[in-house]
């Protein structure tokens, strides 16, 4: 017998670890349960994504199984290339600010003594409101797996808990709802 399964998996383009499970039962039905992920992927974000199931009978699953999972494993690998590539970023981003913090401040640096400082209030609250701008950007786009992760934790805004647990479980809905719509 000669299939082109892994042909099929090898046309996705998506270099990545599957995880697929097959379960069968006694009337010949076949559920298939899959998790997708990258190589090395340093993000959180693989832990949130849930796995995907497709059921149907074995002429079912030879005649619509790769249509189904084409386009999820393909959003899957490009959300978590853009969190890896982001938090590549971040930490590049962190390096440098770290270096150029290090830098000596006061008068050798030609500020002004009298320069105001910052209000460190005012720049978080603003950083905040920047996250939430993207976060909603993200969901209008049904990108809710890469919103949760943007999502700031309760120790960074412990003021905001209520309104970032209530974000967090609508965000996780949708996605759940969209992960339903999308194996039909």
């Amino acid at each position: 017998m000669t299939t082109n399964f892994f042909q099929n998996i090898a046309s996705l383009n998506v270099p990545g670890i599957w995880r697929i499970g097959i379960s069968t039962d006694d009337k010949g039905n076949i559920k298939i349960t899959g998790l997708f992920n990258i190589h090395n992927n340093g993000t959180q974000a693989a832990k949130v994504v849930p796995p995907f199931i497709i059921s149907g009978t074995a002429e079912e699953m030879d005649s619509c199984f790769f249509d189904t999972i084409t386009k999820p494993v393909q959003e899957t690998a490009g959300v978590f290339h853009n969190m890896e590539d982001y938090r590549r970023g971040l930490d590049k981003a962190k390096n440098l600010s770290k270096a150029t913090t290090a830098k000596p401040t006061g008068p050798a640096t030609g500020k002004s003594p009298d320069q105001e400082l910052p209000d460190p209030k005012a720049e978080k609250k603003k950083a905040y409101e920047a996250i939430l701008k993207t976060i909603g950007e993200l969901q209008a786009d049904c990108k809710y797996e890469e919103a949760i992760a943007l999502l700031p934790t309760i120790e960074e805004y412990p003021d905001k808990e209520t309104e970032l647990k209530n974000l967090r479980t609508d965000l996780n809905r949708k996605k759940e709802q969209l992960s339903q719509i999308k194996l039909f």
